[in-house]
């Protein structure tokens, strides 16, 4: 070799320069998901609460329909004062031709304005000067199928702090460290074995390589154990639920058999049947942020709690899409209510553009629920079979419907006469919309106080969840 060209040991070893720039780049990224943790959970109240007043807002017209079409105003002003009083802003009641009738503020009294809401209930921000904006929800009132009025509900929007998600940052920190101390253990093994001391400088570049590629390795299966412990402590909250008797005991195990067969059947890979085996043992994993009066509720459910009973899914993909080893079943648990005509929820899905784990997903838990959690009223899996065939093409895949009907008939599941069975709340399907009536006949006389806790209650428990 040429004087001077010798190669000089370096002050730190490979190793520990590793092991340093990790350790840095680790505290780093742990403080970036920590501010972005905290913005998104602030971002998801502040959108439940303009929902909570948008729910409020829908109540009054609802309530305030009678009210309005027989002129009660005094009636209706005790309604609107307990609007004003639960979100602390501003309730307005336009009759039919847009004069304003009731004014909590007392500022408008008889001003005639335009009614906006004939089409549906929607949100707007309103400017009030000098950089000062308030939300307005506003609903329209129906009676007889005829829009008699609107209801307006003026909120200012309350910030909501953000802060710092220290849960987050310290998951990320002490998932980082254990990588650094493995990258540094493996720098100093590589030093042991004289590896780091060859002289090629290809032969360098091969051993960060690898330590790179450990490093990965380390990081997925780091990954995968935080995935593993959030979805053990999921199945403990469902458990919860199943011995509270606030969702059917076994449907989730139940509906993972059912759903496995289908998976064989379709030849899913390992990982798709995996995700699929999951999400359907949390299939009732949102209902723990649904109140349980309405879970244990066996008459037929209001608007309100229909609504949020409805959006357990996206309560439950929620809290699974913030782990990335999660994701995939997040998504099969969000899209479990689509429907194949397009018309199901959150996202009005249509055909195939639904995830196939959704697709059996929704085939496997309407199965159960029919044969196992419907009470007295319970179906053999024959009648069973024939109600999901009656809505293949609209709720459910024609071409699946048709593979798991193959798929009972070669081994039917046994009855079991001493089984725990459990009546679903008001004998409603998960497919099924429970059926409404503008024109019910309610005259307004049974409106109390009571009936607008229930949906004030909602807001501020989702607003402090």
């Amino acid at each position: 070799m040429a004087p001077g060209l010798e190669r000089r040991p370096l002050g730190w070893s490979l190793g520990k320069q590793l092991g340093v720039a990790l350790a840095v780049g680790a505290f780093f990224v742990a403080l970036v998901a920590g501010w972005l943790g905290a913005d998104r959970d602030a971002r998801h109240r502040q959108a439940d609460v303009a929902q909570g007043e948008l729910a409020l807002a829908i109540t009054l017209a609802e309530r305030g329909a009678p009210l309005l079409e027989r002129g009660d105003m005094m009636r209706l002003s005790v309604l609107a004062a307990l609007v004003r009083d639960q979100v602390g802003g501003r309730a307005l009641l336009l009759d039919r031709s847009g004069r304003v009738v009731i004014d909590t503020a007392l500022a408008l009294g008889e001003q005639q304005l335009n009614l906006v809401a004939r089409s549906g209930p929607f949100q707007r921000p309103c400017p009030r000067g000098e950089g000062v904006s308030f939300r307005e929800s506003i609903a329209p009132v129906r009676f007889g199928g005829e829009v008699v009025g609107e209801v307006r509900l003026q909120c200012e929007p309350r910030p909501v702090a953000a802060g710092f998600d220290f849960g987050w940052f310290a998951i990320v920190f002490l998932c980082s460290l254990s990588l650094v101390a493995a990258g540094t253990l493996l720098g100093h093994q590589a030093q042991a074995r004289g590896a780091l001391a060859a002289p090629a400088v290809g032969a360098d570049l091969q051993q960060v390589g690898d330590v790179l590629q450990e490093l990965d390795r380390g990081t997925q299966a780091g990954l995968q154990l935080v995935g593993d412990g959030y979805v053990a402590m999921a199945l403990q909250l469902v458990d919860g639920l199943e011995r509270r008797r606030l969702v059917p005991p076994g449907h989730g195990e139940r509906t993972a058999a059912l759903a496995a067969r289908l998976a064989s059947r379709l030849k899913l890979s390992a990982t798709e049947r995996r995700e699929l085996e999951t999400a359907c043992r949390l299939v009732d994993l949102g209902k723990a942020w649904v109140r349980p009066s309405i879970l244990q509720k066996q008459g037929p459910l209001t608007d309100v709690e229909a609504r949020s009973l409805q959006h357990h899914p996206v309560r439950a993909a929620e809290q699974l899409d913030r782990v990335p080893a999660l994701r995939g079943i997040a998504r099969i648990v969000r899209h479990q209510q689509e429907r194949h005509d397009g018309g199901g929820s959150p996202d009005g899905l249509r055909g195939s553009r639904i995830p196939v784990g959704a697709r059996i997903l929704s085939i496997a838990a309407a199965f159960d629920l029919l044969t196992n959690c419907a009470g007295d009223s319970e179906l053999d899996w024959q009648r069973a079979l024939q109600q999901i065939d009656r809505a293949r093409g609209d709720v459910f895949d024609p071409d699946l419907v048709k593979l798991f009907a193959e798929e009972i008939q070669k081994a039917p599941p046994q009855a079991c006469a001493d089984r725990d069975v459990m009546i679903v709340p008001n004998g409603v399907m998960p497919w099924r919309e429970a059926p409404r009536d503008d024109d019910d006949g309610d005259d307004g006389d049974d409106v109390t106080v009571a009936d607008l806790e229930v949906v004030a209650d909602d807001a501020v428990r989702e607003e402090g969840a």
